[in-house]
């Protein structure tokens, strides 16, 4: 069974493939509805989000997909909207979407103004960690997570995107153990905040079809106190291709049966709602 995903990366940013290549794979898989979520433009140089005059033809480019396909699945035109800490560009409300994943992928270092980012590869994390916050693991964490909190305070976005990306290069413990009463403090703080926004916590299994992580983002552990506070959940791939566009959905899945959910969050009709799996 395939229900949804609106976390989707095509050539407009970083993916592989056309719009129209995701959506026919969706079909072909038995997807009901998808959405997709390019990277929105962020103030500092990069080669991975979409660029300012690229905008308007991926909206538009989304808006004809929909209708053309309107017999066959329902198709939103979303964003993921990174927030940058003191950013005056009010990027959450510039552009008119169906909804947008809020995420952190970068900390600035304010003894030099530069950013450093947190969803790179083994060497970015270290480079992060040693010259932003001088090898101090709690200081990257804690900096993180209420760069989170202070973006779903501001913001609101509709989804919270990969909660515990800065897991992503964490195999084995090497620089934290999840276990300890300070990181699951930082964790209980943001998910008293998602709870009280009535934010839907994604459940991300790019991390896994990329070979990063062997489980979702966020953690079996995270997800269980997610249903304590019933904080909605959905599951998306935030695929960057078009084979992985329900990479690993069985898994997280089953990971959500345990821990005892039975529904998901959907938006389908126009409306948000819920909907069993």
């Amino acid at each position: 069974m395939r229900i949804s995903n609106y976390h989707m990366h095509c050539s407009y940013c970083d993916g592989a493939g056309e719009p129209k290549q995701y959506v026919e794979e969706a079909i072909k898989k038995g997807f009901s509805v998808i959405g997709f979520s390019s990277h929105t433009p962020v103030p500092i140089d990069n080669c991975w989000t979409m660029k300012e005059e690229r905008m308007q033809e991926y909206l538009d480019n989304i808006e004809e997909l929909k209708k053309e396909y309107s017999e066959k699945i329902e198709i939103y035109t979303g964003l993921e909207t990174d927030y940058f800490e003191g950013d005056n560009r009010n990027i959450f409300n510039t552009y008119k979407v169906d909804y947008q994943i809020g995420s952190v992928h970068f900390l600035k270092d304010y003894k030099t103004n530069n950013y450093y980012t947190v969803d790179g590869n083994k060497e970015d994390f270290e480079k992060t960690l040693y010259e932003c916050f001088e090898g101090d693991i709690k200081q990257f964490a804690s900096n993180y997570y209420h760069q989170i909190i202070k973006m779903l305070e501001e913001y609101t976005p509709e989804i919270l995107g990969h909660l515990d990306v800065i897991k992503k290069n964490n195999g084995d413990g090497k620089y934290f153990l999840e276990e300890e009463q300070w990181y699951r403090e930082l964790i209980e703080k943001v998910l008293d905040v998602v709870k009280d926004k009535g934010i839907i916590v994604e459940v991300n299994t790019g991390g896994i079809t990329r070979g990063y992580i062997q489980e979702p983002y966020p953690s079996k552990w995270i997800l269980a106190e997610c249903k304590k506070r019933e904080i909605p959940v959905m599951v998306n791939s935030d695929a960057h291709s078009v084979e992985n566009i329900d990479g690993c959905f069985d898994l997280a899945y089953s990971i959500l049966k345990e821990v005892g959910y039975r529904e998901l969050a959907i938006l389908k009709d126009g409306k948000w709602g819920s909907t069993n799996f």
